[in-house]
């Protein structure tokens, strides 16, 4: 990465950063009517962009003419006229929005705490606490979303001012010279909400894809082997649009979810939790490629001897619970098996394991997931990052990373692009 690259990157955390806090600080000021105002500026807008489409769908012969299309135009124009004939409606849609995603954390966080109940973890109560508290957040802003406005206003307006507060600090730090940064630990990431971070991952393929397209042979320069790799899986095909994540330890694959058919329940998004690792990683990732057709993106990461030391510590607690599991091929080799864990052994010979009793016994997919597993497993040996509250998805890690390998003095010193056009020859030029 070039110093150019690298003072843009610095100077962009102030820019946004005072940026946020600006907005919070209008938007405090400004209150109700600057956000009645900008609601009447979205309803002409709907209304205007949608007619327009519509014009050039009935004239421009070159435009492909179909239903999607033509109901994306459709529900434009039908959705600025509601708002503009019940302009009540309109005002109540941003906090009737905020009040789902405080619900959806609350199921999560309930159902979370179900799953640890059984387990008699006393981990359970703080997933108890805050699905109480989002439940009753939520059940406010949902059931008297216009008498709540002005405190919706200012819940938005002190998460920008704290989210810029979080982006100076960075900048900050980033002045600071190596001896003082090892001193500054920071324990807390403040992260999009997961219907936002949910797009992230396809927004970071879209970018990855522009990459490639203009690539120069120049920086297809891998040098430097590091300790640690993380993948960060994306696809654009079916569920594997959220995004996966793993790890690569000591030369050994570590991947969690729910990888045991059988066990899947509630529309597949409970099941067992299922860890499974390999050490043939050129199997592993063109399995992904040509299984899942999904581009990885490997971030390497260079550990101190004490990281080190940490991350194997943690990496021996967990295999502590965990026994051996066996998927359908191993039990039953005459038959053909299309589970993925089937597909797996045949074409890796990974090892599977379950767990006897700890968090990872249940795998619930936006409670304790691949991310969570990952998360738990690096926040206190490599990057000392606590996430405190909210769901945590793979375009949370993967912002995350892509920020520290932007960032000067970061351990994460290269990244390398999988996909069905290359394996591995796209690489960004390790830092220096």
């Amino acid at each position: 990465m070039s110093i150019k690259k690298k003072q843009i990157s610095i100077i962009s955390n102030l820019i946004s950063g005072l940026g946020i806090i600006i907005l919070g600080i209008i938007v405090t000021i400004g209150s109700i009517n600057m956000y009645t105002k900008t609601i009447n500026l979205f309803v002409y807008i709907f209304i205007i962009y949608g007619l327009s489409k519509l014009v050039n769908f009935l004239l421009n012969r070159k435009i492909v003419r179909n239903k999607q299309t033509l109901l994306g135009i459709v529900i434009n124009i039908v959705l600025g006229i509601v708002m503009l004939l019940f302009p009540k409606v309109s005002l109540s849609i941003l906090p009737i929005i905020f009040s789902m995603y405080l619900l959806l954390n609350a199921v999560v966080k309930f159902i979370t705490y179900i799953n640890l109940r059984e387990l008699n973890l006393k981990l359970r109560f703080s997933y108890l606490f805050f699905s109480i508290f989002f439940l009753s957040f939520s059940l406010l802003f949902l059931f008297y979303p216009l008498e709540e406005l002005s405190l919706f206003l200012t819940i938005i307006s002190c998460y920008c001012i704290i989210l810029g507060l979080n982006k100076i600090i960075e900048f900050i730090i980033d002045l600071l010279t190596d001896k003082y940064k090892l001193k500054i630990k920071r324990r807390l990431r403040i992260t999009l909400p997961v219907f936002l971070e949910a797009f992230v991952p396809q927004r970071g393929l879209k970018e990855i894809n522009k990459y490639i397209e203009y690539l120069t042979y120049e920086e297809k320069n891998y040098k430097e082997d590091t300790e640690l790799k993380i993948f960060i899986h994306l696809s654009k095909y079916g569920f594997n649009q959220f995004g996966h994540i793993d790890i690569m330890f000591d030369d050994k694959i570590y991947s969690y979810g729910n990888y045991d058919k059988a066990s899947e329940r509630f529309f597949t998004m409970l099941g067992d939790g299922v860890l499974f690792n390999l050490k043939t990683k050129d199997k592993y990732i063109k399995f992904c490629i040509n299984n899942s057709k999904k581009t990885i993106v490997e971030y390497g990461v260079r550990l101190s001897s004490n990281q080190k030391a940490k991350l194997k510590r943690e990496l021996d607690n967990i295999m502590l619970d965990c026994y051996e599991w066996k998927p359908p091929v191993k039990l039953d080799k005459e038959n053909e098996h299309k589970d993925y864990a089937s597909k797996l052994y045949k074409a890796t010979r990974a090892k599977f394991y379950k767990f006897k009793s700890s968090k990872y016994k249940i795998y619930f997919v936006l409670g304790i997931n691949c991310t969570y597993f990952a998360d738990m497993l690096l926040r206190n040996s490599v990057f000392e990052v606590l996430k405190l509250v909210g769901i945590i998805s793979p375009g949370t890690y993967f912002e995350y990373l892509e920020e520290l390998y932007r960032k000067k003095n970061s351990n994460v010193i290269s990244k390398r692009i999988y996909n069905e056009e290359n394996f591995g020859d796209v690489c960004v030029e390790d830092k220096k």
